[in-house]
């Protein structure tokens, strides 16, 4: 065949294709084409969860990569393990070693341009102390830090060792935040006071250091080469030195510089802070996973092995009982302030420390995160039933050891939280009988009270002029004497996801005494609420709120299940009884 009728095309040096026609001068563009179609989209594809944009320090465009290009490398052409030949539009190839060092951090190496892709000879070039460049993905997603607070730490820009006063790290409510509280050292040039929240976005290990890179929040942090920074941390290698950690972090958006936890643009020597050996919650609060604020407001789930509480805020609006209309927020002193507010950050609550065990209170010092705020709280746990508890808390201290100090907790001003499980179980009412509202005026809403008639468990406020008409049906879950008053936590019967607290106070009618001194009519207070179990006198926070003369058995108004019953009177008594008791232990155990 004449050599007239061959043609030879040659590209990246290497390689050549020679094609001889006769009859079919057609395929010679259509193979050109076909050629410079494979030259065009590369011959290797990159791992398919690098797609996406990236940052690099230094480079001011957002990097992208794409399913073969790499786009201030060019089109890949070949790639063998982490090593990939790139080629660019003005024939300049060149070997990146690329490494995966987390989904969202990538870091490699490069040859400089070279004429000739030959993987082999390029990549034989890189050297084992080639820069190092790091690329942090740029939509990145938080993951859990691999460092958890509080911890203290001094540290060092280079020119002497700040360490009084101790600088701390705390965990946020988010695990994937850390917030780095530095102390100044008057002393120590380069030490100032300052805040820096750490956004982890990934870690990975290289023999005993580990690595992880963060994005900083704050004033400071304007651009991404202000944001990024690389950590490397261990453990202490020595066992006599007191310290728990060692960690370095870099100087600029780039892991250069940070070869290990010794290395770095600023050193910390880092140590655990608290005390947490042995303390977790009673057995009688991890009992149920989960416990709820009678508005359903809040809740508090119980996790990591019965040593942690987590609050959560309920995002939904609440729906009311028809009992729980006009509600308002009063504190323990009677004042009206503002209503609580559930759409907060969430809390974490660590058990810290025991200061005091019985069987049904605990005084714990707990270790308090509301997003990166932290702090120590006493707190004081009530067991009121298996499906009942109350808490008090006090105010943060910096320090553990003052958090139950009467500058910072007092039992008789703190509110108490009342919290109950998913799904209570029916408890027997108190005060059972019949009881007349206002003396059963008919032009009330309410006239009398019918506690334990119907049922053990049910409490029906009714009108009884001239039919008798239940207005508020109430399934009980639990009561308790306390400071002479009687608190029900119950549910109403047409919403039982629902609850409140009944709230029942002896009272004296004095004009009846002074004119029957014998008489010993019982009379009550009862006030329902809505947010919790009250103490003091504070106005209701719903329209139930009644002034309640005993009238006798439910037989006295013809309604009676056949079981006997206790009269009111004998039964406030022996409540009132058990409070006293239950009075004295509390004076003993102060």
């Amino acid at each position: 065949m004449s050599p007239h009728n061959c043609w030879s095309i040659e590209y990246n040096g290497t390689m050549k294709a020679t094609q001889c026609y006769s009859k079919l001068p057609w395929l010679i563009p259509a193979l050109v084409l076909s050629l410079l179609v494979t030259q065009i989209k590369g011959r290797c594809d990159l791992p398919s969860n690098w797609r996406g944009g990236w940052f690099q320090s230094g480079v001011r465009d957002i990097i992208s990569i794409t399913k073969s290009e790499f786009s201030s490398k060019g089109i890949c052409l070949e790639s063998s393990g982490e090593k990939y030949v790139f080629a660019n539009r003005d024939d300049c190839y060149r070997c990146v070693v690329i490494s995966e060092k987390h989904y969202n951090i990538l870091q490699y190496k490069e040859t400089l341009c070279e004429p000739n892709g030959d993987l082999g000879k390029l990549c034989s070039q890189i050297t084992g102390d080639a820069l190092l460049f790091s690329m942090f993905r740029r939509d990145a997603l938080p993951v859990p830090c691999p460092l958890k607070g509080p911890l203290t730490f001094s540290y060092t820009r280079g020119h002497g060792m700040c360490e009084v006063p101790a600088s701390t790290i705390d965990s946020c409510t988010s695990d994937s935040r850390l917030l780095f509280k530095y102390q100044a050292c008057p002393d120590v040039q380069g030490t100032e006071s300052s805040v820096e929240e750490v956004e982890c976005i990934g870690h990975w290990n290289e023999g005993s250091t580990r690595y992880f890179v963060g994005r900083l929040e704050g004033g400071r942090a304007v651009t991404d080469e202000d944001r990024y920074r690389c950590y490397a941390w261990e453990r202490e290698r020595e066992s006599e030195s007191h310290l728990d950690y060692r960690m370095a972090q870099s100087g600029d958006a780039t892991c250069n510089g940070v070869f290990s936890a010794y290395d770095g643009s600023k050193t910390l020597k880092l140590r655990k802070a608290g005390n947490y050996s042995g303390c977790v919650f009673p057995s009688w609060v991890t009992s149920h996973r989960r416990w709820h604020a009678l508005d359903k407001g809040a809740s508090y789930s119980v996790s990591r092995h019965n040593t942690t509480l987590r609050l959560h805020h309920a995002h939904n609006q609440r729906v009311q009982s028809p009992a729980m209309e006009q509600m308002q927020s009063y504190n323990e002193e009677g004042e009206q302030v503002t209503r609580p507010s559930y759409l907060g950050t969430e809390e974490r609550l660590v058990c810290s420390e025991t200061k005091e065990v019985s069987p049904s209170r605990v005084v714990l010092v707990v270790h308090s995160t509301t997003g990166c705020s932290s702090g120590y709280v006493c707190t004081v746990f009530y067991k009121r039933d298996g499906h009942i508890i109350e808490m008090q808390q006090g105010n943060r201290a910096i320090r553990a050891q003052d958090a139950c100090r009467p500058l910072y907790f007092n039992d008789t001003k703190a509110p108490h939280i009342t919290l109950t499980s998913g799904a209570p179980s029916r408890r027997q009412c108190p005060f059972v009988g019949v009881w007349v509202a206002g003396e059963g005026d008919c032009r009330r809403d309410v006239t009398h009270l019918r506690a334990g008639c119907v049922s053990l468990y049910n409490l029906h406020f009714v009108h009884a002029c001239p039919a008798e008409t239940t207005k508020h049906a109430f399934v009980c879950h639990g009561h308790w004497a306390e400071a002479g008053s009687i608190f029900v936590v119950a549910s109403p019967d047409d919403r039982p996801s629902h609850r409140l607290c009944l709230i029942a106070t002896s009272i004296t009618n004095k004009d009846k005494q002074m004119n029957h001194p014998s008489n010993n009519t019982q009379m009550l207070q009862v006030t329902a609420h809505a947010h919790s179990c009250q103490r003091h006198h504070v106005p209701p926070t719903t329209t139930l709120s009644l002034n309640l003369t005993a009238q006798g058995e439910c037989s006295v108004a013809g309604i009676s299940n056949g079981k006997e019953r206790l009269s009111p009177p004998v039964l406030m008594t022996l409540l009132f009884l058990v409070s006293s008791v239950n009075a004295y232990e509390w004076e003993i155990c102060r």
